[in-house]
Protein backbone atom coordinates (compact mmCIF):
# COMPACT_ATOMS: atom_id res chain seq x y z
CA UNK A 1 0.00 0.00 0.00
CA UNK A 2 1.18 3.13 -0.73
CA UNK A 3 1.29 5.70 1.53
CA UNK A 4 -0.15 9.72 0.61
CA UNK A 5 3.09 11.42 0.28
CA UNK A 6 3.79 8.83 -2.81
CA UNK A 7 0.66 9.99 -4.38
CA UNK A 8 2.30 13.70 -4.54
CA UNK A 9 2.81 15.39 -8.13
CA UNK A 10 6.38 17.37 -6.84
CA UNK A 11 8.31 19.41 -9.17
CA UNK A 12 11.09 16.72 -9.54
CA UNK A 13 8.46 14.46 -11.77
CA UNK A 14 7.21 17.24 -14.11
CA UNK A 15 9.48 18.68 -17.22
CA UNK A 16 9.83 22.08 -16.82
CA UNK A 17 11.72 23.56 -19.32
CA UNK A 18 10.84 23.76 -22.97
CA UNK A 19 14.44 22.14 -23.51
CA UNK A 20 13.15 19.27 -21.77
CA UNK A 21 9.92 18.94 -23.79
CA UNK A 22 11.87 19.58 -27.06
CA UNK A 23 14.15 16.41 -26.29
CA UNK A 24 11.37 13.95 -25.51
CA UNK A 25 10.10 15.40 -28.81
CA UNK A 26 13.02 14.82 -31.17
CA UNK A 27 14.14 11.51 -29.65
CA UNK A 28 11.12 10.00 -28.29
CA UNK A 29 8.25 7.74 -29.46
CA UNK A 30 4.73 8.83 -30.76
CA UNK A 31 1.41 7.36 -29.94
CA UNK A 32 -1.77 8.99 -30.51
CA UNK A 33 -5.70 8.29 -29.65
CA UNK A 34 -8.76 10.22 -29.48
CA UNK A 35 -8.12 12.83 -27.30
CA UNK A 36 -4.20 12.84 -26.78
CA UNK A 37 -0.88 12.47 -28.16
CA UNK A 38 1.68 10.48 -25.88
CA UNK A 39 5.37 11.40 -26.47
CA UNK A 40 7.41 9.31 -24.36
CA UNK A 41 11.53 8.96 -24.20
CA UNK A 42 13.63 6.30 -22.13
CA UNK A 43 15.84 8.33 -19.67
CA UNK A 44 17.68 4.67 -17.57
CA UNK A 45 18.39 5.85 -14.10
CA UNK A 46 16.01 9.32 -14.24
CA UNK A 47 12.94 9.40 -11.94
CA UNK A 48 9.60 8.76 -14.38
CA UNK A 49 8.65 12.56 -15.22
CA UNK A 50 5.82 13.97 -17.22
CA UNK A 51 5.20 17.37 -18.88
CA UNK A 52 1.49 18.68 -20.49
CA UNK A 53 0.91 20.92 -23.50
CA UNK A 54 -2.62 22.01 -23.89
CA UNK A 55 -3.02 24.75 -26.84
CA UNK A 56 -5.74 27.30 -27.09
CA UNK A 57 -7.56 25.20 -29.50
CA UNK A 58 -8.77 23.21 -26.97
CA UNK A 59 -10.93 25.68 -25.81
CA UNK A 60 -11.20 28.47 -23.72
CA UNK A 61 -9.01 29.17 -20.20
CA UNK A 62 -11.44 26.93 -17.92
CA UNK A 63 -11.46 23.84 -20.13
CA UNK A 64 -7.82 23.92 -20.91
CA UNK A 65 -7.15 23.70 -17.02
CA UNK A 66 -9.84 21.18 -16.74
CA UNK A 67 -8.20 18.93 -19.15
CA UNK A 68 -4.90 19.89 -17.60
CA UNK A 69 -6.40 18.84 -14.21
CA UNK A 70 -7.55 15.46 -15.23
CA UNK A 71 -3.76 14.85 -16.73
CA UNK A 72 -1.92 15.54 -13.50
CA UNK A 73 -4.27 13.47 -11.81
CA UNK A 74 -4.27 10.48 -13.51
CA UNK A 75 -0.36 11.14 -14.05
CA UNK A 76 0.24 11.50 -10.22
CA UNK A 77 -2.78 8.34 -9.09
CA UNK A 78 -0.62 6.03 -12.02
CA UNK A 79 3.16 7.54 -11.48
CA UNK A 80 4.09 4.19 -9.54
CA UNK A 81 2.76 1.93 -12.24
CA UNK A 82 4.90 3.37 -14.81
CA UNK A 83 7.99 2.12 -16.36
CA UNK A 84 10.89 3.91 -14.01
CA UNK A 85 12.89 6.10 -15.84
CA UNK A 86 10.37 7.39 -18.73
CA UNK A 87 10.02 11.10 -19.95
CA UNK A 88 6.62 11.06 -20.72
CA UNK A 89 4.74 14.66 -22.60
CA UNK A 90 1.23 14.14 -23.07
CA UNK A 91 -0.40 16.89 -25.50
CA UNK A 92 -4.39 17.44 -25.47
CA UNK A 93 -5.73 17.26 -28.93
CA UNK A 94 -8.95 20.19 -29.32
CA UNK A 95 -11.65 17.15 -29.06
CA UNK A 96 -10.21 16.57 -25.42
CA UNK A 97 -11.68 20.29 -24.12
CA UNK A 98 -15.45 19.15 -24.81
CA UNK A 99 -15.12 15.81 -23.33
CA UNK A 100 -16.11 14.94 -20.03
CA UNK A 101 -13.34 14.23 -17.65
CA UNK A 102 -14.35 10.23 -17.10
CA UNK A 103 -13.45 9.68 -20.67
CA UNK A 104 -10.42 11.57 -20.82
CA UNK A 105 -9.38 9.84 -18.27
CA UNK A 106 -10.05 6.17 -19.29
CA UNK A 107 -9.03 7.78 -22.54
CA UNK A 108 -5.46 7.96 -21.13
CA UNK A 109 -5.10 5.03 -19.05
CA UNK A 110 -5.83 3.57 -22.39
CA UNK A 111 -3.20 5.23 -24.01
CA UNK A 112 -0.32 4.40 -21.41
CA UNK A 113 -1.56 0.87 -21.04
CA UNK A 114 -1.47 -0.37 -24.91
CA UNK A 115 1.96 1.11 -25.54
CA UNK A 116 3.53 -0.44 -22.89
CA UNK A 117 4.40 2.51 -20.86
CA UNK A 118 3.17 0.82 -17.79
CA UNK A 119 4.77 -1.88 -15.54
CA UNK A 120 3.25 -5.10 -15.72
CA UNK A 121 1.48 -6.22 -12.97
Amino acid sequence: MQTPADFRFPKSARLLTSREFQQVSSRGRRFTSRYFILLTRDVPLEPTRMGITVSRKVGNAVQRNRVKRIIREAFRLRRSMLKPGLECVVIAKPLAGQTVNAELDLNLRELLAHHEVRVSV
